[in-house]
């Protein structure tokens, strides 16, 4: 018998298997935002197809942190490929999948051209969807409480074991965050953004994406290029 690989307990980074993840969550998400204060931070996020406390639990699959910004492009890039999350979206043009953050930042967009550039041979190119919350005002009052409602340990929902965001949480107090700008906490707004971005995408579509999960079935491994 086949035990079924426990997302909550896997390691950051740790090699999963594609077809078990495919078959087990409804999309996978991408998620950045770039270097200011502290490191840029990328990461790489699944929500689980089974329901859980009438909500779906989402398991951080992989980060990357840097103040490089050409480096942290390289790493997304790297990071899609290990996992397939634009890749899908060639096969499957209903996937859900996507990387989001500020796609109106000239360095990374540059970086990002450049590497779109030197892989023009491939038919998956690097593109971030953006979201309307890096044009909020006191963003971090908007993000925190949601974050933090997801890790509540009675109810929860979000699962970053052994991740460096659980330290860059730990520092923030609760008085300061209304004086928060973008680029405060890198690593606390990929994180956000991408999981609140992806809930709210998942709950739009629920009807055609929830209890059944995908209506279509996965029968190619981009990450090895093989069928499955």
């Amino acid at each position: 018998m086949i035990t079924e690989i426990d997302y909550r307990q896997t390691e950051i980074g740790e090699v999963l298997d594609y077809s078990e993840l495919r078959l087990r969550t409804i999309t996978l998400w991408g998620g950045v935002a770039w270097p200011s204060k502290r490191p840029g931070f990328a990461v790489v996020v699944a929500m689980e197809k089974k329901a859980h406390l009438n909500s779906h639990d989402i398991f951080l699959l992989d980060e990357y942190e840097s103040f490089d910004t050409r480096l942290l492009v390289r790493q997304i890039g790297a990071l899609d490929a290990k996992y397939g999350i634009l890749r899908d979206r060639v096969y499957y043009p209903d996937t859900l999948n996507k990387w989001i953050g500020d796609n109106m930042n000239a360095a990374a967009d540059r970086f990002i051209a450049e590497m779109n550039a030197q892989n023009k041979k491939t038919r998956c190119r690097m593109t971030l969807s953006p979201t309307m919350m890096t044009e909020m005002n006191n963003v971090y009052s908007y993000l925190l409480p949601q974050i933090k409602d997801l890790l509540n340990v009675k109810r929860r929902r979000l699962f970053i074991k052994g991740s460096k965001i659980i330290d860059y949480l730990s520092e923030v107090e609760e008085m300061e965050i209304a004086d928060f700008k973008i680029g405060e906490y890198p690593a606390i707004e990929a994180l956000g953004f991408t999981i609140i971005e992806m809930r709210n995408q998942v709950k739009e579509f629920g009807d055609y994406f929830g209890k059944a999960g995908r209506n279509y079935k996965y029968n190619y491994d981009p990450l090895n290029a093989r069928n499955l």
